[in-house]
């Protein structure tokens, strides 16, 4: 019913280096969320990325890999790459590989949610902040596959009417864009390959 998407293409401009391949842990960052997707069960997973590593990740998990040859382009690319490669799906869960603490139990009650309504698209929430992973109606799918550049699905969010919001905690929100970040939030820059 639900596809995920993983979108793990990006530059890591901020960090200076590929911050999905940094050490957390005892594997690699963008670990975190395909252990978190497998356990899951989602019908359909497909994982967008430019990145050698991360396809063997995705050979190890079994989930589909799709090569994202624009990653230059922006976000919009690895959306459209995703969107393209699922099939019949009534929803797409979106999730980005740079946040290392999805909570099971919270992405359940997302895809809860969403089952119970599924014309609304489903937004994570915490003390009015909101983040990744982001679930969107298959309605929504021409205004996604019409994004640009960077943008991003905030763009069709900010146009719809139809928005049902999760409380989860704050951590579960956090990502890693910075070597601050990275240290501040568990991981061990000298551990780094």
């Amino acid at each position: 019913m639900i596809s995920a998407i993983i979108m793990a293409s990006g530059l890591s401009r901020r960090m200076g280096e590929n911050k999905l391949l940094l050490r957390y842990g005892n594997s690699i960052l963008a670990e975190n969320v395909f252990r978190v997707v497998k356990e899951m069960n989602f019908d359909d997973v497909v994982v967008v990325s430019q990145y050698e590593e991360i396809f063997k990740l995705s050979d190890k998990y079994n989930f589909k890999i799709i090569y994202n040859k624009n990653a230059e382009v922006g976000q919009s690319e690895s959306i459209k790459l995703g969107l393209n490669n699922v099939v019949n799906s009534k929803g797409y869960m979106f999730f980005v590989a740079d946040q290392p603490f999805f909570d099971i139990f919270y992405l359940k009650e997302l895809v809860e949610e969403f089952k119970n309504d599924p014309e609304y698209i489903v937004i994570p929430r915490s003390n009015g902040k909101t983040g990744n992973p982001v679930i969107f109606p298959c309605n929504k799918k021409g205004e996604l596959m019409n994004l640009q550049n960077d943008e991003k699905g905030k763009k069709v969010i900010v146009q719809s009417s139809k928005i049902k919001y999760v409380e989860v905690p704050e951590k579960m929100l956090l990502d890693i864009d910075t070597i601050e970040d990275y240290k501040r939030l568990g991981g061990n820059k000298d551990e780094i390959n």
